[in-house]
């Protein structure tokens, strides 16, 4: 059953999210979930992991699940999030290692980039890291999103949702899948899955503009050179991805993730894409085979 937990950043802010334990757990997963879902949609998942004796803890972003005031309150992002949720996830694993386990921190989507941006500011903090459905390779883009939303956002529209922004960044996502039926087919083959995003109350949410402001403000310095230097050589990595992800440029941008960690010297990079998968690879059918790789992984 879930347990809430919580972590309590230096400014004093407080992260929430959703732990899954077991009596004698071999490893722990301490997981970060993508935009626009929360830590609970992942208990199916994590009961997987129980089954095969791993602790999990899944860590809401701010403004999402156990951290948003309400089911209307959500997608609202103070100033300087971005680096406050690098923050709790440093925090989350370090909260899990007490238990004296083998620690993998695991991302998907948002999460990954926060994940991304972990190992460049707390490298080795995690035995081993796991990447999924995320990106790499376009921070001019990102430096330039970042500019647009200096110029729209203001205090008067901070926390009321921006679909410019919102379209420019995601609209692609819709238009890659073609004949699609919903605007949420890009997340993964399995109708089922969609329906139930689509009705899930927590699942969504339009991005506000000040959501988008210091998103993209993180977002313009991950793949810098600067930043990526950070990456300790001894890194262990798994980027998991499907061949379909618009996210990830199907392919392309994951590749790109790949080749940057080998060029800096990173010992143990490895990547794994699955065909006939898009962005949600844990959510599809054959979602088992997955969450058996990342065991694997885990366990390796």
């Amino acid at each position: 059953m879930a347990q809430l937990f919580e972590v309590t950043l230096a400014d004093g802010t407080v992260m929430k999210g959703n732990s899954f334990l077991v009596e004698n757990g071999k490893a722990n997963l301490v997981f970060i979930t993508g935009m626009q879902e929360y830590s609970k949609r992942y208990s199916g998942m994590a009961e997987w992991m129980n089954g095969k004796g791993i602790n999990v803890w899944v860590l809401d972003h701010l403004g999402q699940g156990e951290n948003a005031a309400s089911v209307e309150d959500q997608q609202k992002w103070p100033v300087g999030a971005f680096d406050k949720i690098v923050e709790g996830l440093h925090l989350t694993i370090e909260l899990a290692k007490k238990n004296g386990l083998p620690t993998t921190q695991a991302g998907h989507s948002m999460g990954s980039f926060m994940t991304q941006a972990r190992l460049e500011r707390y490298p080795l903090d995690a035995k081993n890291t796991l990447i999924i459905g995320s990106n790499g390779g376009q921070a001019g883009l990102m430096k330039m999103g970042y500019r647009i939303a200096c110029m729209l956002v203001n205090k008067k529209n901070w926390d009321k949702p921006n679909k410019f922004i919102t379209n420019l960044s995601m609209g692609g996502y819709v238009k890659s899948v073609k004949n699609h039926k919903t605007d949420l087919d890009w997340l993964s083959y399995d109708e089922d899955n969609v329906k139930a995003y689509a009705a899930d109350p927590y699942c969504g949410h339009p991005n506000t503009s000040g959501f988008w402001k210091e998103f993209l403000k993180g977002m313009r310095l991950i793949w810098t050179k600067n930043e990526m230097s950070k990456v300790s050589k001894d890194e262990r990595i798994l980027i998991s991805s499907g061949e379909e992800d618009p996210v990830g440029q199907c392919g392309k941008g994951v590749k790109w993730l790949e080749a940057e960690y080998k060029k800096l010297g990173v010992k143990d990079v490895q990547l794994k894409l699955y065909p006939h998968m898009r962005h949600e690879i844990h959510n599809e059918k054959d979602h088992e085979t997955v969450y058996q790789d990342w065991l694997n992984f885990i366990l390796g």
